[in-house]
């Protein structure tokens, strides 16, 4: 049987390696040439100096590129290997023919400055590049962002004195500057002799490479820029908690491949667009490997920002405006998400319900008007069009209020108008809590004769806690609720655990579910840094959530509604309809989901 391979160590110039067994060193090695040999069961067999085989034995890694070169069928095979000291060797081996035709690997390791002035780093991204990676997938292989690897590439340019990337790629690969194992862990230098001796060796001998490294590496961060102190800041809560029961349920599992979860949080003013980008910038700057956020005032410059970083972005601003900008550029916005239903299927669901109460008999209207009332948002769309024509065939006539500011508003005023155009049904087109809360206290100090039905603000639990039960009798709708279903309720029940208190009945399950959604799609790819493969993953997952089920595959990337837009609840959210009756939030439409039937407001009964 041939032994392989015979090595050689030529040292010259080495510092700092102290082996008793060694006669005169006193500290520092000595330059000197000394020999080992490998059977071919990879036994260590000493031949000249015990000295050289401790310091082979403290480094395996050139046993198996030794032998690995001989079993490539290549010649000759140079790269760096940098030490846990960050001393930088220059490795040859080559392969020898003997007189009796055996072959064998002779190895030279010398310590070297590190060549050209390059860093760890940007010896990493030039070995990659040589490789023949673009500067996306060298940002997903080395898990740090585009931005950042295009300016280590122009350095490296500089450096090595070349114009181009296949100037560098030569160079380094004409000399021997490329590292060895491969960057990133991953075999992308295959193509080349010392990708290909990389990979024959973590054949031979498994080292365990991707299993520590993936312990080692950092936590996947996902960034969240949420107005806790300001505007929204109920629901903002909400959203957090959603998010950080979700990460501890991963990291409890065990995280996703041997990682972490992390959260990078920061607090901005929702309505302020200079605070909005400059969150989502430092966001970018902290290198995340995905945003998720509620809605802001900002959310075109949001989409631009995140588009040129190209991280997956799962927001829920419920606005068809956004939906719009993804589907006429599908390709620069294609890592922008929208995880719940659009805000147009609100106007027309209203008027629906009115009808189905109508033709059920379980409420009589009292006039044939209805009104109203919405903020002055220009990018808000309650499907106000498809409102008035599904209003016309009912018989409907609506009166519309929409000159109101965000906050502050006057309610005293806007109440009066409603006594004078006396309507049915007021339809308040609002989100925010806040001024959900005010509009009702003014209603029941003089309540008109009419149901009140509104949007998403009474999901907030601090909606119900301040107004107890004077918000009996209140109808809203969301176009993303929590179930109360068996997945919802162990939700609901984890999630008091958590915090102390339970979840509200919108955000707060949306931004579990959304969680669990990127962790999907990060096993499947096993890199959160591979932007590019991550988003595709996103677009294909179903995922049955706590509010539903998330289909994002289609031209807007945005959540599916039922009944609004999808007949088939295993892929969409449906569209629910709660009243809040005795102090509880009770679902009454669609069916299969509601669970109830609608009571008449103690304002009406009263009268």
């Amino acid at each position: 049987m041939n032994k392989a391979p015979s090595v050689i160590l030529d040292r010259p110039g080495w510092s700092g390696l102290k082996d008793p067994g060694s006669v005169g060193l006193e500290g520092a090695a000595k330059p000197a040439t000394h020999r080992i040999a490998l059977s071919d069961a990879g036994a260590v067999e000493q031949i000249e100096s015990r000295h050289a085989v401790w310091f082979f034995g403290a480094r395996p890694e050139f046993s198996d590129f030794a032998s690995a070169l001989l079993k490539s069928g290549r010649d000759l095979v140079r790269f760096l290997w940098i030490d846990a000291d960050k001393t930088w060797y220059g490795v040859r081996i080559e392969a020898e023919t003997r007189p009796d035709d055996t072959v064998r690997a002779v190895l030279t390791a010398t310590a070297v400055a590190p060549p050209f002035g390059l860093t760890a780093r940007e010896l990493d991204v030039l070995t990659l590049i040589s490789g023949g990676l673009g500067n996306h997938d060298i940002a997903a292989c080395l898990e740090t962002s585009l931005r950042t690897i295009t300016t280590h590439v122009e350095r490296i340019l500089a450096k090595l004195g070349q114009m181009s990337r296949t100037g560098a790629a030569t160079l380094a690969t004409d000399l021997g500057v490329l590292r060895l194992p491969t960057p990133g862990g991953g075999r992308n230098l295959v193509p080349l002799t010392a990708g290909l001796v990389d990979l024959k060796a973590a054949q031979m001998k498994d080292r365990g490479r991707v299993s520590a490294a993936s312990l080692q590496r950092r936590p996947i961060l996902i960034g969240t820029p949420l107005s806790l102190n300001g505007l929204a800041a109920s629901d903002a809560t909400e959203m957090l908690n959603g998010t950080r029961l979700a990460v501890d349920e991963i990291n409890r599992r065990g995280g996703v491949a041997g990682r972490k979860l992390e959260l990078r949080i920061v607090d901005c003013d929702v309505s302020n667009t200079e605070a909005v980008t400059r969150a989502v910038h430092s966001l970018i700057e902290s290198e995340v490997d995905a945003i998720t956020s509620g809605y802001t005032c900002s959310e075109e410059q949001v989409q631009d920002m995140v588009a040129d970083y190209g991280a997956p972005y799962l927001h829920c601003a419920t606005m068809e405006a956004m939906v719009n900008r993804v589907r006429e550029d599908q390709w620069r916005l294609r890592n922008v998400f929208q995880v719940c239903p659009s805000d147009i299927h609100y106007g027309p669901r209203f008027i629906r319900f009115l009808s189905e109460l109508e033709r059920t008999r379980r409420w009589t209207a009292s006039t044939r008007r209805v009104l109203v009332i919405q903020p002055r948002w220009s990018r808000m769309d309650i499907g106000f069009r498809n409102l008035e024509r599904t209003a016309a065939r009912g018989g409907w006539k609506i009166d519309l209020l929409d000159d109101l500011p965000l906050r502050n508003i006057d309610w005293a005023k806007v109440m009066e108008q409603v006594h004078r155009q006396a309507p049915a049904a007021i339809f308040l087109a609002y989100y925010f809590p806040e001024e959900n809360i005010a509009f009702l206290r003014e209603f029941l100090n003089n309540p008109a004769r009419a149901l009140v039905y509104t949007l998403y603000g009474p999901s907030v639990p601090a909606y119900r806690e301040q107004l107890g039960r004077d918000a009996d009798g209140v109808i809203w709708a969301t176009t993303t609720g929590l179930y109360q279903d068996h997945l919802a309720r162990g939700f609901a029940e984890r999630y008091e655990r958590m915090h102390g208190q339970k979840p509200g009945h919108s955000h707060a399950g949306l931004a579990y579910d959304r969680v669990n959604i990127l962790a999907t799609a990060w096993t499947r790819t096993d890199n959160p840094r591979a932007f590019d493969r991550v988003v595709p993953e996103i677009r294909a997952v179903i995922h049955r959530g706590v509010n539903g089920a998330y289909s994002l595959d289609n031209p807007g990337q945005v959540a599916q509604a039922y009944p609004d837009t999808s007949q088939d609840p295993s892929i969409s959210q449906a569209h629910l309809i709660f009243q809040i009756q005795g102090g509880q939030q009770r679902i009454l439409s669609p069916s299969p989901y509601g669970e109830c039937a609608f009571q008449p407001p103690p304002w009406l009964e009263r009268e």
